[in-house]
């Protein structure tokens, strides 16, 4: 059996999170409806659950995640049918349990990253596909501050803020779509489909967008929500939301883009 996805994105994550967050998620959600997940399924770092909510019509089989708050915002969500509290290296499942497996926006933040593509080769059938999405190199290179420092001729402290930027959003990997595909590779997946997304325009404006999204930081480190009335906030936010729509047209495949979608098969 394949999932099905829900059609609407953008209007949706608007309400329910801030702007930078929501256009990057609304750019993958378009990726992602474009393949097949064919159940079981398994989500590795789903977090909150809210992207899988809001991308898919019905509940993934199981997602996991190491933070329990996550996972108890996840099943107030019904994004899946199952939650399991553990590392991606270490999923108490059986070998070729699921047919397929995804990681969104998650990879980058795992300092030791081999141990859970193996663990993910392992719990995927033969056949079944694994997706993921990562930053580039040039994710921090396209931040507001880093143009500022480029623009003025200043190599040095752009390289000294690209690192600081990283190091403030835990970003452990970061590199080219033919890297990234090398590293998957590695684990004996064979890769389908490797591009980057997210053009320069689009990294540069979720970075200036980032102070306006502190209420919504706020309310989920204290309430673990991002807002409380979505449908108030896409109503006040529509225009916005209108003006993004044709931003955001054609992002989610590019030359040098931000971020990486990676597609591979187990053979």
């Amino acid at each position: 059996m394949t999932l099905k996805f829900n059609r609407e994105f953008l209007s949706t994550y608007v309400g329910l999170a801030p702007l930078p967050l929501a256009f990057e998620r609304t750019m993958e959600c378009k990726i992602m409806s474009g393949r097949s997940f064919d159940r079981p399924v398994l989500d590795i770092g789903c977090g909150e659950g809210l992207f899988a909510k809001i991308l898919f019509a019905e509940p993934l089989d199981t997602g996991i995640d190491p933070n329990q708050r996550e996972l108890d915002r996840a099943r107030e969500l019904g994004a899946y049918k199952r939650l399991i509290c553990c590392a991606g290296d270490a999923v108490p499942e059986p070998d070729g349990s699921y047919r397929t497996i995804f990681s969104n926006s998650v990879m980058e933040h795992i300092p030791i990253l081999d141990p859970v593509l193996a663990e993910s080769f392992r719990l995927l059938q033969s056949g079944g596909h694994f997706y993921a999405t990562v930053p580039s190199k040039h994710f921090d290179e396209y931040s507001a501050i880093s143009q500022l420092f480029g623009i003025l001729g200043m190599p040095g402290l752009q390289a000294r803020y690209r690192a600081f930027y990283n190091r403030f959003w835990a970003h452990y990997h970061y590199a080219e779509p033919a890297a990234w595909a090398e590293r998957v590779r590695a684990h004996g997946f064979e890769i389908l489909e490797v591009f980057s997304y997210a053009p320069k325009r689009i990294c540069l404006l979720n970075d200036l967008l980032v102070p306006t999204s502190l209420p919504g930081f706020l309310s989920k480190r204290y309430t673990n929500r991002w807002t409380f009335v979505p449908g108030l906030r896409r109503i006040a936010l529509a225009p916005i939301t209108m003006g993004a729509r044709l931003l955001l047209r054609g992002a989610e495949r590019c030359e040098h883009g931000g971020l990486v979608f990676i597609s591979a098969r187990k053979p």
